[in-house]
């Protein structure tokens, strides 16, 4: 795994000879040896210091996925007020036929529950 350090030892990010002496500790650490007071802490620093950087990656990702779920509501709530819209005026429409059609007919016109025939 490659891990690409910028920025001053400090700011969550590591310059590169500071990440490559962690490293060296860091692989010491994984055969089991054990580091002395002063190495300890600054392979715990460094782990911290990688740690929190690749949180803030993390959360950059993460912003960006939610902004983008942001906007893709936006646009769904645009487009379900165009449809409610446009589902008002349906109905409007459909009230005015059905009166027309209550005046020439006298017939009301409703919805009939048709229930299957037994057999």
């Amino acid at each position: 795994m490659i891990i690409e350090t910028q920025g001053v030892l400090g700011e969550g990010n590591m310059d590169e000879k500071t990440y490559q002496r962690w490293w060296q500790l860091h692989l010491r650490t994984a055969r089991g040896e054990r580091l002395a007071t002063s190495e300890q802490a600054e392979y715990s620093y460094g782990l911290e210091s990688l740690d929190k950087e690749e949180k803030g990656q993390i959360e950059a990702a993460a912003l960006v996925s939610l902004r983008r779920i942001r906007d893709q509501i936006m646009r769904l709530q645009t487009n379900h007020a165009r449809l409610a819209a446009k589902s008002a005026r349906f109905d409007e429409k459909i009230a005015t036929l059905e009166s027309a059609y209550r005046s020439l007919t006298s017939y009301e016109l409703g919805v009939e529950i048709y229930a299957p025939s037994q057999a």
